[in-house]
């Protein structure tokens, strides 16, 4: 019987994957061990050579307060080394081709000639300029805070860094993971440290011992306390950073680069800020985790493998609708269509869904999804028939929030949410 291929088997990024795919890690993750097995160690020693003690002599919560906050700390590390941070898929041949072709320049009467796409386009968020950058190996313009990791060689929606400690990249689905796991570990190194203290201090008072005699006699307890108390200054630090960042809803790569720094007198504001530290705060860590892009334990077919891998000539033949991103305010669950860009007219959706009309206004047919300019797409997969013409520009701006970084063609649809504070934009995508 012949074995299924997996879509994580030929994941084109350097990661690692577990448990048939439903792990996935950077492939370094020797550091990511240390971090394990150093606080494993320390937890071990402090529940087996002083909770005993302390219980008798002091009180019989310690150890079942140093057992929540080491579960808490590990479940934290886990979800963060072991989850999708946000990896956005990689244009496949034909949305390559079909991005490169939106800027077709004459060749001297020979036809057209294919150059790279510009490196970046402006959008408009909130009154404030941002530049989506082109990834030359992810053949997309980045949404919004997204960035391309080096060393997992994947772009990640709202990149924070690539942490060696927790062995994965953190960005948008795992950030508050990695930020609940960095406060959970301080306090529990606090924790540890005073129970040390207050284990010898016990000890020199019941013995009539002195401090270095205490020494002698509880080397575990003195391990624990060099280790955290080596540990818990820049654990501190570190807690302390993403603090600030999470009130002002920004990322470490955001807060490197001075993305929101004032320049030349401009005033310094963050267009993805709610306006005050509370919201931030909900924002960041009490939003909905959304959905990973990457089906990683899809089957691996070869209609996939042609959309995915084939040669440019095979696929620029076929015909094809292409998804649009755009941004949209919801009313009562519904997406209402945004105006000031033309969309694809007579372009055939699922269900008879047809757009029937682009610009401001145009209607939309039951059984369709509303999209930016008015049209519409079917609602479930189908193979369109029909072709688009779009202008090439470098800029889109409608109503301050409208850009259309990334089209996809409508193979196998999905559409996913994201949220943004003041805005919300669509994302169509191929798997």
């Amino acid at each position: 019987m012949a074995s299924v291929k997996r879509k994580w088997q030929i994941f084109p990024g350097r990661n690692k994957f577990c448990c048939d795919g439903r792990i996935i890690m950077a492939q370094q993750t020797g550091i990511f061990y240390f971090t394990v097995g150093l606080i494993v160690v320390t937890s071990v020693l402090f529940f087996v050579f002083d909770c005993p003690f302390l219980a008798l002599n002091l009180t019989p919560a310690i150890p079942a307060v140093g057992g929540l906050l080491f579960i808490f700390v590990m479940s934290a590390l886990f979800h963060t080394s072991f989850t999708d941070p946000g990896i956005i898929p990689r244009a496949t041949v034909e949305e390559a081709v079909y991005t490169e072709k939106q800027i077709e320049v004459p060749n001297s009467g020979n036809g057209p000639r294919l150059r790279p796409p510009p490196r970046t386009k402006e959008i408009t968020v909130n009154g404030v300029t941002v530049k989506l950058k082109y990834c030359f190996t992810c053949k997309i313009f980045r949404p919004p805070r997204a960035s391309h990791c080096s060393i997992c060689d994947n772009c990640v929606e709202r990149f924070d860094h690539h942490c060696p400690w927790v062995g994965n990249c953190v960005g948008r689905r795992n950030y508050r993971y990695f930020y609940l796991f960095i406060i959970s570990l301080a306090f529990l190194c606090v924790f540890i440290f005073s129970c040390v203290i207050a284990h010898l201090v016990i000890f020199m008072k019941n013995e009539n011992a002195t401090f270095m005699a205490s020494v002698q006699r509880k080397p575990a307890s003195v391990i624990e306390g060099v280790i955290c108390f080596f540990s818990v200054w820049s654990i501190l630090g570190l807690a302390g950073f993403h603090t600030y960042l999470t009130t002002s809803n920004q990322t470490t790569n955001e807060d490197i680069k001075g993305s929101f720094t004032a320049r030349r007198g401009e005033p310094n504001f963050n267009p993805y800020g709610y306006g005050n530290f509370c919201l931030n705060c909900l924002a960041v860590l009490c939003g909905p985790v959304q959905p990973s892009l990457i089906d990683r334990r899809g089957v691996v077919t070869s209609e996939y493998l042609t959309i995915t891998q084939g040669r440019p000539g095979d696929i620029q033949a076929a015909s094809r609708t292409y998804g649009t991103v755009y941004t949209a305010q919801p009313t009562n669950g519904l997406v209402s269509p945004r105006a000031g860009s033309e969309g694809p007219v007579g372009t055939h959706g699922a269900n008879g869904g047809v757009v029937v009309g682009g610009g401001v206004g145009a209607s939309v047919v039951p059984g369709t999804i509303p999209v930016m300019g008015g049209g519409a797409i079917g609602t479930e997969n189908s193979t369109s028939t029909g072709s688009l013409k779009k202008k090439s520009v470098s800029s889109q701006s409608v109503n301050g929030h409208v850009w259309n970084y990334r089209v996809a063609p409508a193979l196998e649809l999905r559409a996913s949410w994201y949220f943004e504070p003041h805005y919300y934009y669509h994302y169509h995508h191929l798997v």
